[in-house]
């Protein structure tokens, strides 16, 4: 039963490899309004659409054809395995090795070719002071050595887009299939079966995190910066302007609560925001008030931007 749940999912993954999925978590914290976390997130709400549909066309164009159609031959040299079907399975098992060695010829330094992209996005609604009084929360639990109840308290404390890549090893595959090969010839077709299954669980999962409250900083000092720059603005402009640095740094502290990066950092982008306020305050203006904060998010965000991979387990 497991091994047909394995080959389930990695039907789902071809499929999935022609197109992006998205998942939404929306996470409640607390019952109450969200104030300005809520105004800041609706601000630039279009922006981060805009910005996940981005990088999920950037990452869809890594995703190798030959290698999806490798995984497709693998299916139907399984099928014919289980019917006993030698010659088919070989000439599926043919095509899986053509398939492959296509994609290594094309770039014979790659390790693992893409065959599935999705784009998972975690959503929290909650205010700082919710998310701080739930760390606090699982804090004071851990005292007491109720480690499940605080990991139950904090699973939910997540805003980020996670893009994951799930790729085919090809020397791991390339050898794995040749062996099958090997089985079905001498049509040991239980040991062929048993072979393919294992193979499908040695498939590479990247997983690189991108915060949402980072990105929305990011997005609401470009709209800033548009304003900062106008000479004569209104006073209706002057508190747009004060809403978005407002809401700034409203993302930066939920950043910060959730734990993302080091805390230490934290204090630079504050001190930034302070003094965009001073540069801009009573109608003044100028280029360039946003670039120290926006260059320390740049390099924040790198360092932060991780990339983890694990095999995929059964």
């Amino acid at each position: 039963m497991k091994n047909r749940k394995n080959v389930t999912r990695v039907l789902f993954s071809l499929i999935t490899a022609t197109g992006l999925f998205f998942t939404n978590s929306v996470l409640a914290a607390d019952t109450g309004s969200n104030g300005e976390e809520s105004v800041g997130k609706a601000m630039v709400q279009k922006e981060v659409q805009d910005s996940t549909r981005e990088e999920a066309g950037a990452k869809r164009e890594s995703i190798i054809k030959e290698a999806v159609s490798a995984l497709g031959h693998t299916q139907t040299a399984l099928e014919a395995i289980a019917s006993k079907d030698k010659q088919a399975a070989l000439d599926a098992l043919a095509m899986v090795t053509g398939k492959l060695e296509i994609v290594v010829t094309r770039d014979p330094g790659l390790a693992n070719a893409p065959i599935d992209v999705r784009i998972e996005k975690f959503d929290l609604h909650a205010t700082v002071d919710a998310v701080e009084n739930a760390v606090k929360q699982a804090e004071d639990v851990l005292k007491n050595g109720e480690v499940q109840q605080a990991r139950m308290i904090l699973s939910g404390l997540a805003s980020q887009m996670d893009i994951v890549v799930t790729s085919l090893p090809l020397k791991i595959y390339s050898d794995g299939i040749k062996a099958v090969a090997s089985l079905v010839d001498e049509e040991k077709f239980t040991e062929a079966s048993a072979a393919i299954y294992d193979l499908m669980s040695t498939f590479v999962v990247t997983k690189q995190v991108i915060p949402l409250p980072i990105l929305r900083t990011e997005l609401l000092l470009k709209k800033a910066d548009q304003l900062a720059q106008k000479e004569g603005r209104s006073e209706e402009e002057n508190k747009e302007l004060t809403l978005l640095l407002d809401n700034a740094k409203t993302q930066i502290e939920m950043a910060e609560a959730l734990g993302y990066g080091d805390k230490k950092e934290y204090k630079g982008f504050y001190r930034h925001i302070k003094e965009i306020r001073k540069k801009t305050e009573d109608g003044k203006f100028g280029k360039g008030f946003m670039e120290g904060l926006e260059n320390s998010l740049k390099e924040f965000k790198k360092k932060i931007f991780n990339t983890t991979a694990e095999e995929k387990s059964n």
